[in-house]
């Protein structure tokens, strides 16, 4: 991996794990060579509503900002109805008992941020169907330490925020058009809003735009330069 690439090495129990941002063709190719995870909905539903009255949470203009920092710049492929960005991870696992890669995707759906795993398979890729969801395979990377993981990684996100929270960041707009969701950097703060109506929707990106331009979506980083602490010290 270059040098410049975004990279997070994260440790937890007797696993390491080094993560690496994909650029889109990157995240295509390797996508052609890998087998999608079943997710666990319920577990992802309680860690969101674990901090959902907190207002410190985890909230999508947050999270935009921290992955785009930490993994850089978001795909254009992903659902622009249902959506706004997706980040691409390769995940490498060094384990008492092997080496095995993964691809963490990291997406919003509907206004939840998402996680979605797909497995390396290194061969004989051609005797599997790549669009048949999986259980996880439990000898290497099972259920539960993915859910483990989860929420180290959550965690991680949460904390990195925190910090980022603190450093000047550009104006910018982001929209979820399924639920009439904007959100977004203004007046030296983060938001979120939630429409009833599309006129009122509408009305909220054109008072936005009247005052800091379209600024939807650049393809310039949108946060300054700074150094998070290593080794998930938040």
């Amino acid at each position: 991996m270059s040098e410049s690439r975004h990279y997070l090495n994260l440790k937890q129990e007797e696993t390491n794990f080094n993560l690496w941002g994909l650029k889109e063709f990157e995240y295509h190719l390797l996508r052609e060579s890998s087998l999608p995870i079943t997710e666990n909905l319920l577990f992802l539903f309680n860690l969101y509503l674990s901090e959902r009255d907190d207002p410190e949470r985890l909230t999508l203009p947050k999270a935009f900002v921290t992955l785009e920092h930490l993994f850089g710049q978001t795909m254009s492929f992903f659902d622009e109805w249902k959506g706004s960005f997706a980040f691409p991870i390769l995940v490498e696992l060094n384990k008492e008992n092997g080496r095995f890669y993964y691809i963490l995707k990291v997406f919003d759906h509907r206004g939840t941020l998402s996680f979605t795993w797909y497995r390396i398979v290194e061969t004989g890729i051609d005797d599997y169907d790549i669009n048949i969801y999986r259980d996880p395979f439990e000898l290497e990377f099972s259920q539960e330490e993915m859910n483990k993981f989860l929420s180290y990684f959550y965690g991680y996100l949460i904390g990195a925020s925190r910090i980022l929270k603190k450093v000047p960041t550009s104006p910018f707009l982001k929209k979820v058009n399924s639920n009439l969701i904007i959100y977004g950097y203004r007046d030296g703060d983060f938001f979120e809003e939630e429409f009833e109506s599309n006129e009122d929707y509408q009305q909220a990106i054109q008072d936005f735009e009247e005052v800091y331009g379209n600024n939807l979506l650049e393809n310039k980083s949108l946060i300054s330069s700074v150094t998070l602490a290593e080794n998930n010290q938040f």
